[in-house]
């Protein structure tokens, strides 16, 4: 009885210390935000870390320092341990941390311990460290004493830079890699398409396009860092960067058609090849190759494919081009990585994949019928092959799932791939998170990284396509967002996270980030559908040029279709000076939405020059955001002006036509500045000697921004020449 009432006192005494010694086991305190979010944060009892009290790096086991954020960086290595110090621990046999990418970090006063089993692991360590200290200066608080135990649910975490229809400076691309390094993002799929200066193929090459020496250059710079850059060079489809050129006109299934290559033709692979070689030697020591292979469209349709494409079908067909490059892949030392739609397609299944429209059971009955299909030519599968599943929406649909199963029970590697800008907006990107059939932005994200997760999958991209050439600022929220959900799937809410980006990339903190996002892109909107008679200048049927008929979604046509065409017709009409009135009935509705735009000016100028002035780092995107308000703005004043020209009155008319010059002056102003802010980071246009490539996407359709204004030109053509002398 003695002795058991003096174990149990002893426990009680170990409970008490515990208790004392770990205060809890939640999340940091305000104003502490690290992002990811870590897997485990226990504070502890002791003094917090002040910013400014380290004052030496020790190492401790065989590594080099570590690549350090600024302030870091500065903190001299030493031989002798002392007050300040930060330790940096490499114990490749340590049982403390699990992952190879995981890290401890312990902060108590001003002594700081990071452990890792790997050097990304210290790498990781340090960047939270920074996100900690930088905080600290900014709200004048010490870190508090705690112990942080993390790693990465997904190994694989990466983004996508698709330079299809622009180029961003070299330095905006170092200044990325170093961003995405302090979320812990790993991966860059970087999808060349003319950007990249081929050797063994000069002429695909753009003028302007990164040398194969500047792009190792990148990725040596990316790997000390812990991103590996992963080359993408599209094959069998989206290969009119190659095809437009007539050198390569044989080598196209269609010979007018630049959209897919024969895959049947040894030309072709010879291209390829030489390509992928080139993208090998520009991101020396990386794993993968992306090979591309989506949205293939029309193969199967020429003398060499047809009897092919007849006998054995489409699915043979391009799973003899996969077969082809997965095995120049690994004859290379690469693992390739595969678009994974057109099998699925072929198969029978695709669209069950992403339609919110099909149901559980249609979605059953097209596995059940299509599962045989894809099982019949398994062995054609390349083994050596990542599918990469992609799905730009909430990705729950049965049939994504069923995707997914299938690859895992067959014995193939799976990735997925979700989007920071699925709608492909030019200007303030959609974010919806109310209404269930249109999720829009990184609650869509996190959807499907959080399935990747549930069934295992190792990893993901988050996509940022180029098809209307948003600025790449415009994209990064969505990267920041994969890289929480990749690295902590089951962590913030969306509004934690809203919380967490804006202090993290600006430094300051706003209660109502997504009602503002929401009323700049209410004018996005408005200006995308301004001068349109239905539809918008987003729709690939909305251009104001001829286009060859490229559409991979649509039958193919024997011939190239050119039709002359009046594009005007496309544009809504002007005020009728005979039948004052009409005009601004007819379009009363978007009047209506003009005046919400400028009543609402005042306010939202306000709001995005105080952020501007208030930001502690990363203004360009404030000063964006302000060009990218105050050019979408020039739709309402226009369409407003217009409606006081609509007038009986001459008075008041000629009033209106004063005001309808002052607008056009004003969007004239707003277009300048706007390319002065996109010249900061990018090209704005290609030099002499680019060879055009014209298709649907609407970035395509000029070799400089004035794409993103060809109605606004024609439009105001047609009020020049309507406005009285």
């Amino acid at each position: 009885m003695i002795t058991f009432i003096y174990k149990k006192a002893a426990i009680s005494i170990i409970l008490v210390i515990i208790t004392a010694q770990f205060l809890s086991a939640e999340n940091l305190p305000a104003p502490f935000m690290l992002i990811p979010q870590p897997k485990e944060v226990i504070l502890t009892k002791g003094g917090g870390l002040k910013y400014g009290s380290l004052k030496q790096v020790m190492l401790k086991g065989d590594f080099s320092r570590p690549v350090m954020g600024e302030i870091l960086s500065h903190l001299p290595v030493s031989d002798n341990a002392g007050r300040g110090t930060l330790w940096l621990i490499l114990d490749r046999n340590s049982s403390i941390v699990s992952s190879d990418e995981g890290y401890q970090l312990i902060i108590s006063g001003d002594r700081v311990e990071i452990s890792a089993r790997t050097e990304a692991g210290l790498f990781y360590g340090c960047q939270s460290l920074e996100q900690l200290l930088e905080d600290s200066r900014d709200y004048g608080r010490p870190v508090p004493a705690c112990r942080i135990n993390d790693y990465p649910v997904l190994s694989y975490r990466a983004v996508h830079f698709d330079v299809k229809h622009h180029l961003d400076h070299m330095n905006y691309y170092y200044e990325s890699i170093d961003r995405l390094a302090r979320y812990k993002i790993n991966a860059v799929v970087f999808e060349f398409e003319d950007k990249l200066r081929y050797r063994r193929q000069p002429l695909v090459g753009a003028p302007q396009s990164i040398s194969i020496d500047e792009m190792a250059a990148l990725t040596r710079y990316a790997r000390a860092r812990n991103i590996e850059i992963t080359p993408l060079v599209q094959g069998l489809g989206h290969a009119t960067f190659i095809l437009k050129h007539e050198a390569y006109a044989g080598l196209r299934e269609l010979i007018w058609n630049n959209w897919a290559f024969c895959p049947l033709h040894e030309g072709t692979y010879q291209v390829l090849f030489d390509l992928y070689r080139d993208a090998i030697d520009a991101t020396p020591g990386s794993k993968y190759l992306h090979i591309g292979g989506d949205e293939i469209g029309n193969i199967g349709l020429c003398p060499r494919c047809k009897p092919m494409a007849d006998k054995e079908g489409l699915l043979s067909l391009s799973l003899y081009w996969l077969k082809r490059v997965c095995e120049f892949a690994e004859e290379n030392g690469r693992i390739p990585v595969f678009w994974d739609d057109m099998p699925l397609k072929h198969g029978g299944v695709y669209e069950s994949t992403w339609s919110d429209d099909v149901t559980e059971e249609e979605a059953e009955k097209a596995w059940n019928e299509g599962t045989p299909k894809l099982d019949n030519l398994l062995r054609d599968f390349p083994k050596n092959c990542v599918y990469m599943r992609w799905n730009y929406s909430m990705a729950r649909q049965p049939g994504n799932i069923k995707a997914l199963d299938w690859y895992q029970s067959r014995g193939l590697k799976a990735m997925i791939a979700t989007a920071t800008n699925a709608e492909g907006g030019m200007l303030f990107q959609e974010e919806e998170r109310e209404k269930p059939k249109d999720l829009s932005g990184i609650i869509t994200i996190r959807s499907f990284i959080k399935l990747a997760a549930e069934k295992g999958i190792y990893g993901m991209l988050c996509t940022a396509w180029d098809d209307k050439s948003p600025h790449m600022e415009n994209y990064w929220r969505g990267f920041i967002a994969s890289a929480e959900y990749s690295w902590s799937p089951d962590g913030r809410t969306l509004e934690e996270f809203d919380d967490a980006w804006m202090q993290r990339e600006f430094g300051i903190s706003i209660s109502d980030y997504l009602s503002l996002n929401s009323l700049l892109r209410r004018g996005s909107v408005l200006w995308y559908e301004a001068y349109y008679r239905k539809g918008n200048r987003l729709d690939d049927e909305s251009a104001l040029q001829s286009l060859p008929r490229l559409e991979h979604w649509l039958p193919p046509l024997p011939y190239q279709e050119k039709i002359p065409f009046d594009y005007t017709s496309k544009l809504i009409d002007l005020p009728d000076p005979t039948n004052p009135g009409t005009w601004t009935l007819k379009y009363k509705d978007r009047i209506e939405r003009a005046q919400t735009e400028i009543n609402d000016q005042k306010y939202l100028s306000g709001r995005l020059d105080a952020l501007m002035k208030s930001a502690k780092k990363n203004r360009y995107y404030w000063q964006l955001s302000k060009a990218l308000y105050n050019f979408q703005l020039s739709a309402p004043e226009i369409l407003l002006a217009l409606s006081d020209c609509d007038n009986s009155d001459p008075v008041k008319r000629n009033a209106g036509y004063a005001r309808l010059k002052t607008a056009v002056h004003n969007f004239r102003v707003s277009w300048d500045e706007l390319k002065k802010v996109y010249e900061i980071t990018r090209f704005v246009s290609y030099p002499p000697g680019y060879v055009p490539d014209r298709y649907f996407h609407v970035a395509s359709q000029r070799e400089d921004l004035s794409w993103m204004i060809q109605a606004e030109e024609m439009f105001l053509e047609m009020i020049d020449t309507w406005l009285p002398n």
